[in-house]
Order: structure tokens, then C-alpha cells, then sequence
């Protein structure tokens, strides 16, 4: 299995695990959204900042598969319990 299709698998558990997450608790990670996103945020500056400065390509570095996980598990949350959540609002 080459690089980007591994990488494309751990994208989609996260998104998946995200959506299942949503679906189940949308009010607790509705909460969670602040603290990944400043971590994952936080995440993707330094990853910007080594990779341009040190002339490191994305597959030397470690973290970045984590935390392109923990994004998509971001969006699959996010994607999930707004939907549910706008489900009980109008109903």
C-alpha cells in the first residue's frame, strides 16, 4: 500500500469516527470543537513552519498523520451533530 493510500485510509477512520461520534454525543462535541481546533490549528503552523525552514517534506514528519486524523475528525463531528442538533432544534 503506497503512502497517500494509507494516509487516505487514516483520513477517512477519522472522518468516520468523527461522524459516529457526532451521531451519538452531538452536544459534548459541539464542546470539544474549541480545544481541537486551536490544537489542530496550533498543529498545522508548526507543520508549516518546519516543512518551509528546514527543507523537510510532509512524510518525514511524524505528527502529521495524527493530526490530519484529528481534522477530519473535526469535520465528521461537526458535519454529524449539526445536522442532529438542527434535527432537535426544529422538531
Amino acid at each position: 500500500m503506497s503512502k497517500k493510500t494509507k494516509r487516505w485510509w487514516l483520513q477517512l477512520f477519522g472522518f468516520l469516527i468523527g461522524l459516529l461520534f457526532g451521531l451519538l454525543r452531538p452536544d459534548q462535541i459541539q464542546q470539544l470543537f474549541p480545544i481541537f481546533g486551536i490544537g489542530v490549528g496550533i498543529g498545522y503552523f508548526i507543520t508549516f513552519r518546519v516543512t518551509s525552514e528546514e527543507e523537510k517534506h510532509l512524510d518525514d514528519l511524524s505528527w502529521f498523520i495524527p493530526l490530519q486524523m484529528i481534522m477530519y475528525f473535526i469535520i465528521g463531528g461537526a458535519i454529524s451533530s449539526s445536522i442532529v442538533l438542527a434535527i432537535e432544534l426544529f422538531s
